[in-house]
């Protein structure tokens, strides 16, 4: 038993990454930017899995440049069938056991492998960027960029980088205590090659009776905003402000987003419906990195979410009320 044991520590040591602060940042920005095109870029199909708050999903993946325009499709593996087609900037999300598919376009898509912007901005300012030694994932020999938080208003970040490709194979979302609070990563992946039209059809288009719900979102500027944002959080600035309408006949919402140049924090504020206990659904909630509040104020129903500690969230939603004329 003790021999064994002795293995497991000398192995243990061996494999675990060692984190060293790159020059200038330089060194883990490049890596990082390397990881934002090869996700957009390359062709890849394989097979990943999700780990979260006692949750744990597998989904294939296919992924392609055709005729310049990102084509993608994503199938849930596991539970009720779930399936997400993309061409472009127009999305398709297909659920068949409720005979539905929903439409929307949207510009900026964050989904694994690509979850970091084309543009990193001033990530520095807000992490500590180190990167580590080879690792292994999917059996692929893989580089370690790991992002420190320098304050406590977002989390650390890990991402595993194919070596070879420059593909994120794995990405993870690190807490206060640097626990894993959630996880993506690949189990089987094939970069490069070619991949026909046929693999972005979706398979569950055919499903008799399926209803289509178009999302309408419109741009709007700052200043038709209406809302004054008063304790925003160090770093994180607005990036686009969206009129949303979910389905004809509802309410329309305003999505206003936020990022820091990684995380980023969606804000939603709708009109509020008076229910008995309304009251009651205020406050946050927190589900693995995912951190929500809710409040309102004058109404309106404010509901402000991201994979940011739920002291981010408050002070955001905290701070937000009605601009007065």
């Amino acid at each position: 038993m003790v021999v064994a044991v002795s293995w497991v520590v000398f192995f243990g040591v061996l494999l675990a990454p060692t984190f060293s602060q790159a020059e200038d940042g330089l060194s883990g920005l490049g890596l990082l930017q390397r990881m934002s095109q090869a996700s957009r870029q390359l062709t890849y199909s394989g097979t990943f899995v999700y780990r979260g708050s006692n949750h744990m999903e597998t989904s294939s993946i296919a992924h392609a440049l055709l005729d310049g325009r990102e084509q993608e499709r994503i199938e849930v593996l596991d539970g009720s069938p779930r399936e997400v087609i993309r061409d472009g900037n127009e999305v398709k999300c297909f659920f068949p056991e409720d005979n539905r598919v929903i439409v929307e376009n949207r510009i900026a898509q964050r989904r694994f492998p690509a979850l970091l912007p084309a543009g990193l901005g001033n990530l520095q300012d807000h992490y500590l960027i180190r990167t580590g030694g080879n690792g292994r994932i999917a059996g692929m020999t893989s580089r370690i960029v790991r992002l420190e938080p320098r304050d406590n208003f977002r989390y650390g970040h890990e991402f595993w980088m194919d070596a070879g490709s420059g593909l994120l194979l794995k990405a993870s979302i690190i807490g206060e205590q640097g626990e894993a609070l959630e996880s993506f990563a690949f189990t089987q992946v094939q970069v490069g090659g070619t991949l026909d039209r046929d693999a972005f059809r979706p398979r569950f288009a055919g499903t008799p009776k399926m209803s289509m719900q178009q999302v309408r979102a419109v741009a709007m500027g700052g200043n038709e905003l209406g809302w004054s944002f008063r304790t925003l959080v160090p770093g994180f600035h607005q990036v686009s402000v969206m009129k949303r309408q979910w389905a004809a006949g509802q309410a329309e919402s305003l999505h206003i987003l936020f990022s820091d140049g990684l995380a980023s924090i969606s804000v939603f504020i709708e009109p509020a419906i008076a229910k008995d206990g309304m009251a009651k659904d205020e406050g946050a909630t927190r589900l693995g990195a995912l951190s929500v509040y809710r409040r309102n104020t004058e109404g309106y129903r404010v509901i402000v979410m991201g994979e940011v500690p739920a002291i981010t969230v408050r002070r955001l939603g905290d701070g937000i009320e009605p601009r007065h004329k």
